[in-house]
């Protein structure tokens, strides 16, 4: 499972969603990067629904639906699949990793004509 955050190449900034430009030094070497988890920062709890903010390593901050049982330091997998309720199963992924899920909704790519 994982996210995919958008890398500058000139800077190392990481973003989510994707831009046309980095905004932190306006380079347009921009690539997709896989990132697999992060620590949540902040929770909000919504009935059953819990947002959190997530931080990933250096950067950037996403905000996920979480599954599973989470508090404010736990290291949550990252995916960008809807309907991943929990972990897949151990036939599926042996090995798997027993952390909570975090789903964090696709970022549509810029539209070229923008660029």
């Amino acid at each position: 499972m994982s996210v995919i955050v958008q890398n500058c190449r000139t800077c190392g900034g990481q973003w989510f969603p994707a831009r046309l430009l980095c905004p932190r030094c306006g380079g347009a070497d921009l690539a997709p990067k896989s990132i697999e988890r992060g620590v949540v920062e902040q929770l909000t709890h919504l009935g059953d629904v819990v947002i959190a903010s997530v931080a990933c390593d250096p950067e950037p901050l996403l905000v996920a639906r979480l599954h599973g049982s989470v508090e404010v330091g736990d290291v949550v997998e990252l995916t960008d699949r809807p309907g991943t309720s929990g972990r897949p199963g151990p036939s599926d992924h042996p090995g798997a990793s027993d952390r909570p899920v975090a789903f964090v909704p696709p970022s549509g790519r810029p539209r070229e004509e923008l660029s």
